[in-house]
């Protein structure tokens, strides 16, 4: 399962549509497919309608990121949890502030800190719904570093 993926909503980021995004999964004969864009949700509802159509199951979250700095992933459990994402997002974004470093508890939501940012913070207390997002090229650079 791919847990950061990026539409076209995430500027300079993304270069598929959401529905194309689909398709190519689809192609790959991948069944459940994370849609997180970069600090936005325009692409959520329509990626949850379509997926149904090409018989993937969708994820939606956010990538949280304070301008280019990647923090979190936030992937929602349920309705209740998009909720708790789009009102952080939204607390943060319309305040123009940044977000903070360490995400909140969220009840109905998963946290995924890249590798990078848990080494940078120090971070070593984590919560049962955060965990560790290790990138393919982190676990090549791992393999090649032992």
């Amino acid at each position: 399962m791919y847990l950061n993926c990026h539409s076209y909503y995430s500027l300079r980021y993304g270069t598929f549509s959401e529905t194309d995004l689909l398709e190519l999964a689809k192609k790959n004969n991948i069944d459940c497919l994370a849609l997180t864009d970069i600090n936005n949700t325009s692409a959520c509802l329509n990626f949850v309608r379509k997926a149904k159509e090409h018989h993937i199951k969708p994820i939606i979250g956010i990538d949280f990121r304070n301008n280019h700095q990647p923090l979190y992933v936030g992937l929602a459990k349920n309705n209740e949890g998009y909720k708790e994402l789009n009102d952080f997002l939204s607390h943060y974004s319309h305040q123009k502030n940044n977000f903070p470093e360490i995400a909140p508890s969220f009840k109905n939501a998963y946290i995924i800190y890249p590798a990078k940012q848990i080494i940078a913070l120090k971070k070593t207390h984590f919560t049962s719904n955060e965990f560790i997002g290790i990138s393919q090229k982190e676990i090549t650079n791992l393999y090649l570093s032992t």
